[in-house]
Formats: structure tokens, sequence, C-alpha cells
């Protein structure tokens, strides 16, 4: 095999996005990742450990070459700071986590399997974080900033999108480690099963001989095609059936179908039993999933805990999907542990226009499984025109979000929130709305719903926050203070790293006091684990915000939520309100969250406060909190004031009387 070959199965492919801007670091970055991939090339090709140790050996020296050269460089740009003899501990770590590994008396494989993985990860942050930060500063002071200005700077660059990308890029590469040198195996594997056919071919030369090759054969074929773990197909078995099919004359348009499927959080299951308890559970899966199987369905583990179903009826997609669900979900007894599995999925029909080859339409299927994954998790997507066609329309949309906030398109509006019977101000909520350059003032609900579950909405809640907490300093410095709700969605505060960018932005604005920001939980049935949502909202209490439920008693678990979530508001729906003036049912449904609030000892704010008789309706109730356009609709924040001044309540709502619980 040609060293060309090498380039097939880059473990670690050079993006633009690894470049700092110094030539003399990213020349450096490019050797580091060269070094990193012909590591990995011997080590999946079979060649001998001396070859592998020798190149690791090659690596640690030019990585040592390489620190000395850019801490000299730091050092001459920035001097003694904190964040460049951080950045030499770093360098010094690096070379102690390398020897661990090299002196390691866990199995070869397992222990070259788990340095690459971190090779890997390393490298990409190296670069993509830690590197670049540094680059960035040092170009920031060069500009002029302090170096406590260019931290500041720096920080707030890399925050949002770029984080984001980080952390794909770090999950991108973990699974290119695993699955390239898994290629390369299965590739290597099949040459020299290929090899050893040719050879058995030639070679016989009597009746006996040639049953001992078949049954050779038939073990080659094993090796070359098939997964040790399940006895399923591998990937090479898989991309073998796909083409047979693709062969077939006059087949029809997207008649056939290639459903690629992740287990969801199968981590755990190697955490909680072990890798050995998490193979066996793998078996069993694949012998019930074949069992599963429509008429002409073909099934293959193609890595770690990724499957790839072949229908040749492509109609049967969704009955197949589901018989696979429930075989999934049904128990498995572990070391006297059990567990169920949920799983997601891509699904491509063909043949179609621009498939025409099966790496092709693999390909394709794990993408929309990746779509899947982050958008979709626990369902899948398809890949079909309208599907096309809709994705085309939801790309251009969230294109059209990116560069809206890049050019400033977004403003909030703030809607009072106030005490119905005395008229006192409590607050008003921040409420996003786009000024669309062609489509003028947008609300919420023109384009929130197309960023559901992507990281984008993480990007527009920074921004509510950032703006939020702006606004509340200018009213402060005016001689208005206001508390400030915003609505926060579920993969917003489930990101990793919500509560330590809540506490940059808090400390961004010292002068304002924690407690009066108000963060209002959207999507509560899209939580998930309720245990880690709790965390995490107490991690933020005690940097001092509170939290609100929104939209409450709309979720059909909303009593679990008002149980486990430690809240401070519920803030009623809407539309509980708007209908109680007519229907018994919503008065019923008022009183019973009433109730609960109660009980729980809660704040109540009702929303939809649209007439005089909706507030003095609440009032009786015992509700007195509100806001709605029977008192202000959503205005622009240099409105507030003037609005304040002359606010009053309804003379009816002081006279109210309150109905005993």
């Amino acid at each position: 095999m040609s060293d060309n070959d090498t380039a097939v199965f880059e473990i670690f492919p050079w993006n633009r996005n690894f470049e700092t801007g110094i030539d003399e670091i990213d020349q450096q970055h490019r050797v580091l990742v060269e070094i990193l991939n012909r590591l990995a090339w011997h080590f999946a090709s079979s060649t001998s450990e001396l070859q592998c140790d020798h190149i690791l050996d090659e690596l640690l020296a030019y990585a040592a070459y390489h620190f000395k050269a850019e801490e000299e460089l730091w050092e001459a740009a920035l001097g003694d700071q904190e964040m460049v003899r951080n950045h030499h501990d770093g360098h010094q770590l690096f070379f102690v986590q390398i020897q661990m590994f090299r002196s390691s008396k866990e199995p070869e494989e397992k222990v070259m399997a788990e340095l690459f993985n971190y090779l890997t990860r390393w490298l990409a942050f190296h670069i993509l974080e830690s590197d670049r930060r540094m680059a960035l500063t040092i170009k920031a002071v060069e500009r002029g900033l302090s170096i406590p200005e260019a931290r500041k700077d720096v920080d707030s660059e890399l925050s949002g999108v770029v984080s984001v990308m980080v952390s794909a890029l770090l999950e991108i590469y973990s699974k290119l480690s695993a699955g390239t040198i898994q290629l390369m195996r299965e590739k290597m594997a099949r040459l020299r099963a290929e090899d050893e056919l040719a050879r058995l071919q030639h070679d016989k030369l009597s009746a006996a001989l040639e049953q001992q090759a078949t049954d050779h054969e038939e073990q080659l074929q094993f090796l070359a095609y098939s997964d040790p773990v399940t006895g399923l197909m591998n990937r090479n078995g898989m991309l073998r059936e796909i083409r047979h099919v693709i062969q077939q004359e006059q087949l029809p348009r997207e008649s056939v179908a290639l459903i690629s499927i992740d287990l969801d959080n199968f981590h755990k299951v190697n955490a909680r039993f072990g890798e050995e308890c998490a193979d066996r559970l793998l078996g069993v899966l694949a012998r019930r999933w074949k069992d599963a199987m429509v008429q002409g369905g073909q099934l293959a583990r193609i890595s770690g805990d990724e499957f790839v179903v072949l229908l040749l009826d492509s109609g049967k997609v969704e009955s197949q999907l589901t018989a696979l669900r429930l075989t999934a979900e049904q128990p498995f007894v572990l070391n006297g542990g059990s567990i169920s599995m949920a799983f997601t999925a891509g699904v491509v029909r063909f043949p179609h226009d621009g498939a025409d080859d099966g790496d092709t339409i693999l390909r394709q299927a794990d993408h929309t499984l990746f779509r899947a994954k982050q958008e979709q998790k626990g369902s899948w997507l398809f890949l079909d025109a309208d599907a096309q066609r809709q994705s085309v329309v939801r790309q251009q949309l969230l294109a059209d979000v990116r560069e809206g906030l890049i050019e400033n398109q977004f403003l909030l509006l703030y809607q009072p929130k106030v005490c119905l019977r005395s008229g006192r101000v409590i607050g008003v909520e921040a409420l996003i709305r786009w000024d669309h350059p062609d489509k003028g003032i947008l609300s919420p609900i023109d384009f929130l719903p197309a960023l559901e579950h992507h990281p984008l909405m993480v990007d527009i809640g920074e921004w509510v926050i950032d703006q939020a907490l702006r606004q509340m300093s200018v009213w402060d410095s005016e001689g208005l203070a206001l508390d400030v709700g915003v609505n926060i969605a579920a993969v917003h505060l489930q990101h990793p790293n919500f509560v330590a960018r809540l506490a940059r932005a808090l400390d961004y604005y010292p002068q304002v006091a924690p407690h009066r920001l108000d963060l209002e939980i959207l999507e509560t049935a899209a939580l998930g684990e309720l245990d880690k949502a709790s965390d995490i909202i107490r991690d933020c209490e005690s940097l001092g915000v509170t939290f609100s439920l929104d939209d409450f008693g709309t979720g059909y678990s909303s009593l679990s939520y008002l149980k486990q979530l430690p809240v401070n508001t519920l803030k009623i729906d809407q539309g509980f309100v708007n209908g109680a003036l007519s229907n018994a049912d919503d008065i019923a449904i008022l009183k019973g969250i009433i109730g609960l609030a109660n009980a729980f000892d809660r704040n109540l704010v009702a929303e939809g406060v649209e007439t005089m008789e909706h507030g003095k309706l609440l009032i009786r109730l015992g509700c007195y909190d509100a806001q709605g356009y029977a008192i202000a609709r959503p205005m622009k924040p240099e409105k507030i004031a003037a609005w304040k001044k002359q606010w009053r309540p309804y003379p009816e709502w002081s006279a109210g009387e309150t109905i005993k619980q």
C-alpha cells in the first residue's frame, strides 16, 4: 500500500478554523497534525509496536520544540502573566499524561485506542481554544488594549458561536478518532483477506485441500465483512450489500431505504456496567433486532454504538423503526441491574439524484443521523424531497438569524408585570423581536420554532441575557430600578457552560443585583432529566438569580416539575386566563393552579390579562400579580419610565374581593 493511501484515512483532517493567525504557530500545528495522522495509520495498519513507539517519540520531541517556541512568543508579548504560566503548566501536563499511557499495564490495543482519543481531543483543544486564545490576546494587545482588556475582549469573542463550534469539533474528532481507526483496520483486514483468498484459489491442488480452503475462505469472509461482537455485517459488508442493490437494473426511484442508527447515551452503559457488559448488551440487542427485521431487511453494526439497516421496500421504514424501538425499550438485565435503550436515526431513500454509489448513500444517512441527533434526538429524520426543501428553507432562516445577530437586527421590548390591587410595578418581561430588513418586525413565533434544539438558540439566549442586564444598568442610572424576566429555552439551560456564562454576564454588570434577574424556563417538557435540571437551577440560584416556570399548566407533567424544580414563581399560561370568562373548565384550572402555588409556597403571575374583567376575576380567585394588554403592551425600553408615571390600575381591581380557597 502506498503512502498516498494514508491521506484517505486522516484521523485529524486540517481545517482552516484551526489557524490562529500567527504563521509560525500555524506551521508547527500542521506538523503536529501530520505526525498524529501518521501514528494513527501505522497503529491501525498493524505495523510493529516498535514503529509506533518511534513515531510517538517523534511526536513528543516535536511537541517539546513547539511548546518552547510558542511559550517564548507568548512571554515576549504578554510577560509573566498568569495565563502564560497556566499555558506552560498545560504543556507539562501533556507529557505527564503521555507517560501514564506508556506505562499502563492495560492491553496494548486498549491503551493505544485511548491514547489516540486523548491526542485527538487534546490537539483540537490545544489549537482551537488554548493557542487561539493566546494569539487573539496578543493581537488585542498589539491593537493598544491593556492585557486585562484584551483578555475580556477575547473571552467575549470566544464565547457563543465559537464555543459551540469548539465543543462540536471536539465531539466530531472524538468520533473520527474511533471511526477512522476502525475503518482502517477493517480495510486492512479486508485487503489481507482478499490476498489470502486469491492465494488459496491459486493453490487448490486437490479435493482435500479444496475443502480446507473453503472452510478457511468462509472464515476470512467473516473477518473481512462481519462484526465480531454481534456477528452482524460490518461497514464493509453493508457497503457490499448496498452496491449489489444499486447494480440492479430499472430499480424504482426511492424504492430502497438505508437507515443509520445511533444508540442514545450508550456511554452510560459502559460507565455503569463496564465494557464487557456493554458488549454483551450489543450482542443481545443485535439478536433482537435481527429477529425484528422485515422481509428483505438487513442489519449491520458499523461502529461502537452505530447500526445500519437496509430495506428493499422503503415503504416499511416507519414500521421497521417502530419495531426496533419497541424491541430496544424492553429491559436488558446486566449484572443484577436493568436498562432500556433508545436511539436516534437518519433515513435515506434511494436511488435518487446525487446518490449513485454505496459510500455516498451511507454518508448521506450518517449526515441525516447527525442532524437528527442535533434537532430530534430520540426520533428519526428522513432525507427526501420534502425534507430537502424544508431543510433549504430552514438553513436559510438559520443563516439569516446568524446574520441578524451580527448586524444587531434583534431588539428587546418590555412588558410590565404589576400587582392588580395596588398597581405596584413588580418588574418587566423582556420579549425578543426581529427587525428584519425585508419583512419588518417579526415576533418570536416567526423564527424561534425553527431554532428549537439548535445551537443558535443558545446564542440568542446569551444575547437576550446580556441585553437585559445592559438595559437594567441604563435604567438604574436613570433612577428606574426594575426587575427583569428573560425567557430561557431548555437547550440553553442545559448547555454545559450555562452556569459559567451566566456568572460572567453578571460579573460584567456588577451594579445590577443578581436577584433582580428572573430566568423564565421555556419548553419544560424538553428538560429531560429533572435531577440534572434541578442541579443547574440550584447552581444558578447560588449566583443570586431567581427562576420562574413559564406557561405553567400546559405541560402534561406540570405537577412533577413543580415538585422537583426549585423555582420561585409560576406563570399561568395566558390561554387559561383568556378563556376563564366564558369557560368553567378554565376557571377550575385557574383555581387548581392557584391552590398548588399556595400549597408549594410559590409566587404567581398570570399572563394574558386583556380586559378589566380578566383582572377582576383573578383577584377574586386569589391571584394578584399579572401582565397583559389591559395593563400594557410590550414597549421599547425608553417608554417604560413615562408609562410607569401615568399607570393606574382599574378602580374595580382595588375594590375586588377574594374568594376564600
